[in-house]
């Protein structure tokens, strides 16, 4: 599973559990393009036996992709 940050903050709190910094598009550090290409040659990289960050480095934390409580 490759986990994609949507926002740079949740990528700097959980930089052990993503693979992939898409905030930076909102940041305006990156275009939607950029990521795409990224993302991209990320998932060609895992397809070829390549690890993910969390499988490399042998984290199995679980990841809620629901939360029904409020975000603080």
């Amino acid at each position: 599973m490759i986990k994609v940050a949507t926002r740079s903050d949740l990528a700097r709190r959980w930089h052990d559990l993503m693979d992939l910094n898409a905030g930076t598009i909102a940041d305006g550090a990156a275009t939607i393009e950029d990521v795409g290409w990224a993302l991209f040659r990320l998932m060609l990289e895992v397809a070829a036996a390549g690890r993910t960050w969390a499988e490399q480095w042998r984290l199995h934390n679980a990841l809620v992709l629901f939360n029904p409580a409020p975000v603080t």
